[in-house]
Formats: structure tokens, sequence, C-alpha cells
């Protein structure tokens, strides 16, 4: 996955290798969250189911080149994602 950034005629891209959100929501990922997260937002943090999120980021490997996020603000910035 990369994320591409526009801002100032400047363009840069951060890669973000699906790997690395599969770490993120693998087994350690609630309880980091929960030590993070303010009480009273913690039920947010609860609310997600971590497995069904983690088999999500499995099937989105089969869609390369899927631009999931494209937004571009009045002054000319944009932020694009793409798988």
């Amino acid at each position: 996955m990369r994320i591409y950034i526009k801002d100032e005629g400047k363009t840069f891209w951060i890669p973000a290798p699906l790997w690395v959100l599969k770490i993120a929501t693998g087994r350690f990922a609630r309880s980091m969250a929960l030590k993070y997260t303010p009480e009273e937002q913690r039920k947010y943090v609860e609310a997600i189911d971590f497995k069904e999120l983690s088999k999500a980021i499995n099937i989105l490997r089969q869609y390369k080149g899927l631009e999931i996020v494209n937004i571009e603000s009045k002054d000319g910035s944009k932020v694009n994602i793409r798988i």
C-alpha cells in the first residue's frame, strides 16, 4: 500500500506494506490500543474485532491498485491511499 501526499507543489509517498498492517492488527494490537486510549474512549476499541480486521487485510491483497482514499482540498492539497 502507498500513501501519496501532495502539498504546495511537493509530492511524496509513504510505503505502508500490508504486512505492517497485519502486525498492527495482530495479537498485541488490542492490549496496546487499550493501554494508550483514554478511559472514556475505550468502549470504541473494545468494539473492534481484530481477527476480522486481520482477515480483511488479507483480502485487500487481492485488490492491488485499488484506490481507498482520494481527498483533495480547496488549497490544492491531495491525499491518496492505494493498495
